[in-house]
């Protein structure tokens, strides 16, 4: 057991001691010329998760959410030079875990590793250079509800990211790095009802069309950091799909700093109210938008891996005036935001 081990760090360390030759990633079918530091990179915020109703208040990320279909692992020096980069092999994914080798060199020094997933990140030299890829694919995640609440709709899956630095132990000996990954998406759920008082106040019948996300983040940081969320223009209307009296949309959006009231992201309800209640006679409909402001984890703040339930419950026919509750979660801690629209 003890020669397989070092028979397996051996080949994950060569590529290191031949890159200046090839490119910077290790590959760890070349054999071993020389003494090196092991490090076991364990991933932890990816697990798999079974199926759950929609709206569910579990945090637990579906497994869609969480697929791995690719994933690189950066490690770099106090400087931010790239000692190497490390891809994944399929079997590495399936168990989110691995073991390669770093220089002797780097024995004994603080290094910091960066892992991004479901993400060609290949093109960074630097840790400047990954931190400072942007990610402007919100439309890639979003579509029907049907598509969205049941698979990730962005072909590869859910980019995600997560960094950490740890001290590099002695030669041959082998460093535990624990690395959480966190989606560079928020996800963002509203379930929609009519109360039941509607129908004491108005003869009419009001009819539940389509919902439309707007003034949200264009584009996010790869890595996390400080927001950069680029124009808030990013918009998206999804048809509401009814069950059991209740009306659902689900969106991802990226994230985004502190907003001012009225500059929030933005639900907007659109419902159709019928005033005699037939449905043969269109001449007598009207159109009602509800709106409700994103109130996010405070002050409009939308987290990267945050989870944001929007309960809206429709006691009337003024458009302006809406009550929310909204839970907001890292998909780990959901947040939830309830309003009363139309009072």
């Amino acid at each position: 057991m003890k020669k397989i081990l070092f028979a397996a760090a051996a080949i994950a360390a060569a590529l290191f001691a031949s890159c200046d030759k090839t490119d910077d990633t290790l590959d760890p079918a070349m054999p071993e010329t020389s003494d090196t530091a092991r490090i076991a990179i364990t991933l932890t915020g990816a697990d798999e998760a079974d199926t759950r109703a929609f709206f569910d208040t579990s945090a637990k990320a579906e497994a869609w959410e969480s697929s791995l279909s690719s994933l690189s692992v950066f490690a770099f020096d106090n400087s931010g030079a790239l000692i190497i980069r490390r891809d994944f092999t399929s079997s590495e994914l399936a168990s989110k875990s691995a073991t390669f080798a770093l220089p002797k060199s780097a024995a004994g020094t603080e290094c910091s590793f960066y892992a991004v997933a479901n993400y060609d990140a290949s093109s960074a030299k630097t840790r400047a250079a990954l931190t400072a890829l942007v990610e402007k694919s919100a439309a890639d995640y979003n579509g029907t509800f049907a598509e969205v609440s049941s698979a990730a709709k962005r072909s590869g899956g859910f980019v995600m990211s997560g960094s950490t630095s740890k001290t590099i132990g002695a030669v041959n000996s082998t460093t535990s790095v624990g690395i959480t990954l966190k989606r560079t998406v928020a996800k963002v759920a509203l379930q929609t009802t009519i109360d039941p008082s509607f129908a004491d106040k108005y003869a009419g019948e009001l009819t539940i069309n389509s919902v439309k996300l707007s003034k949200a983040a264009s584009q996010s940081s790869v890595v996390a950091g400080t927001p950069t969320p680029g124009a808030m223009s990013y918009t998206h209307t999804q048809t509401l799909a009814a069950a059991s009296g209740k009306y659902n949309a689900l969106f991802y959006c990226f994230e985004n700093g502190s907003l001012t009231a009225g500059n929030r992201v933005l639900l907007e309800i659109n419902a159709t109210y019928d005033l005699d209640g037939n449905g043969s006679t269109t001449d007598d409909r009207s159109e009602v938008t509800y709106s409700v402001e994103l109130t996010g984890k405070a002050a409009g703040e939308i987290l990267r891996n945050g989870y944001y339930r929007i309960a809206a419950n429709i006691t009337g026919l003024v458009g302006q005036d809406c009550a929310v509750t909204v839970t907001v979660a890292d998909w780990e801690t959901p947040v939830t935001q309830s309003v009363e629209l139309g009072a």
